[in-house]
């Protein structure tokens, strides 16, 4: 093994100095070469000699431009990332989205209901954690006039309760309490994912050093972009050598977290739950009875007072920030199931009117262009449902590209469509026009899907990848699409 490793050292060696002494040489021949051309252009007439300089110089700084060209961001990557989330940007996609028919009472009264937080000057803090780790308790202990259930078995919040608090420095705080993280169903998950959003401080409350699924959690409330207080509650399980072992512990995780704005904290407290106790009376009688155990929160009311204090500005910014990339995201998706719906009808519309028009076609390969309207008013209708600008050339070009890849497909679809319309009595072994009509409506059904899906993708309309998706989605299912779409010639039909 010692005599192998030695040899190829040997090689290394000799194939480094080989290339050092190649390299010196070509040094030395370009430098040579490059004062023989200078000392000639020195010969050279001074109107020649400048002329050629300048050539020169514009050679470079054309290959630099375009260098710079390729390496630079396009301006469509740039305004992406540059385009701050803020309320006028919102309240304008809102404006657009009603627009075009999109309902958007949730997202406007999001919008009213942080301007009345705002308004009241109040602080709001979300308490998150997994179930019975002790919110309730928490919230018990700093109110105990507050009307809370307990429940020893862990789970008592079913659903999203909001108790006020005064400070000791006299801040008024609505302290927000969120069903359990693996209590509740998916809709309140979602709910108080973005209760958490719209807190100005988040409080995390664990019962033990984190698992992997508590450290995602943490990871995602640090992603919000504000104060996180990760609450140990329970604490008096732990002596005081271990609660610095699980601080450091804690620290180590912190430490792999990068890119947040804050990072969290840690802090012990003890509240909720009983403890056994022995009294002994006077007599010597040994009487075991249960008390609540002593409460303990000092360190996070400390906690959140620090945060107050030191930032009460910053907090209403992060948390109006975090509202508005709510909103959005909450407008994103609604907006994509409304372009779904929407583009759906778009192309169901456009492949009756197809069929419609096709009833006396003789070729659905050949003559396509007799349904070149219908075609590039669907393909038109979805980009702009996309708020995706396209150019007749782009679409023409797309239309061209699908008929070339359809054109050996078409005796497939036809045999296809024929069988399809054998399952209708009354029609039986028809051909031509409905069978062209069963076909057209194969091909617009997935012709608009194509489209749909390389606008969903790409954002734009780019005509060979959506060509190559019609020609896939051409082939998919023909069995069950030639049934379907030979069922609505047949009523069509009926209904002439």
């Amino acid at each position: 093994m010692n005599k192998a490793g030695s040899t190829f050292k040997r090689i290394l060696a000799v194939v480094v100095a080989i290339s050092a002494f190649l390299l010196l040489l070509f040094i030395f021949f370009a430098t040579r070469s490059i004062l023989d051309i200078w000392a000639r252009m020195q010969l050279l007439p001074e109107g020649i000699f400048y002329t050629y300089m300048g050539l020169i110089a514009a050679f470079i700084v054309g290959t630099i431009w375009l260098i710079y060209s390729l390496l630079k961001p396009s301006k469509y990557a740039l305004d992406d990332n540059n385009n701050e989330i803020t309320e006028e940007s919102v309240l304008s996609e809102i404006d657009h989205a009603e627009k075009v028919g999109m309902d958007t009472r949730e997202l406007r009264r999001e919008l009213e209901t942080l301007q009345a937080r705002k308004d009241t000057g109040t602080i709001y803090v979300s308490l998150f954690g997994n179930v019975s780790t002790g919110k309730s308790s928490i919230i018990k202990t700093l109110l105990p006039d507050a009307d809370i259930d307990i429940n020893v078995r862990g789970g008592s919040t079913q659903h999203i309760s909001q108790y006020t608090w005064k400070s000791s420095s006299g801040d008024q705080l609505v302290l927000t309490d969120l069903p359990g993280r693996n209590e509740a169903s998916g809709t309140l998950d979602e709910l108080a994912s973005d209760e958490a959003v719209r807190a100005q401080v988040v409080i995390y409350v664990t019962d033990s050093d984190l698992s992997r699924t508590q450290f995602d959690d943490i990871q995602e409330l640090l992603s919000f972009g504000k104060p996180l207080i990760v609450t140990l509650n329970k604490s008096d399980r732990y002596d005081d050598e271990e609660k610095d072992l699980l601080k450091q512990r804690f620290a180590e995780r912190m430490a792999t977290v990068e890119g947040y704005k804050h990072k969290a904290r840690l802090v012990f407290v003890q509240s909720g739950g009983e403890e056994e106790v022995i009294r002994i009376d006077k007599e010597g009688n040994e009487t075991p009875f249960i008390r609540p155990r002593k409460t303990h929160i000092n360190e996070l009311a400390d906690a959140l007072q620090r945060e107050i204090d030191g930032h009460s500005e910053l907090l209403e910014k992060l948390r109006d920030a975090s509202v508005f990339v709510l909103v959005k995201q909450k407008l994103d998706a609604e907006k994509a199931d409304y372009r779904q719906l929407e583009a759906d009808r778009i192309i169901k519309s456009s492949t009756k009117k197809a069929i419609v028009g096709a009833m006396a076609s003789v070729s659905p390969g050949a003559d396509i262009v007799v349904q070149g309207y219908l075609g590039t008013r669907m393909v038109k209708d979805l980009c702009a449902l996309y708020d995706s600008p396209v150019k007749q050339l782009d679409i023409d070009k797309f239309l061209d590209f699908s008929q070339g890849q359809m054109k050996k497909s078409i005796p497939l679809i036809l045999a296809v469509a024929g069988n399809g319309l054998k399952a209708f009595p009354g029609i039986g072994t028809v051909a031509g026009g409905l069978v062209h009509a069963v076909a057209y409506g194969m091909i617009f059904d997935a012709l608009g899907n194509s489209v749909k899906k390389t606008l969903e993708q790409r954002g734009q309309l780019r005509a060979a990848p959506a060509a190559i998706t019609f020609k896939e989605m051409l082939s998919e299912n023909l069995d069950s699409r030639a049934k379907l779409f030979a069922k609505l010639v047949f009523d069509q039909r009926k209904d002439q």
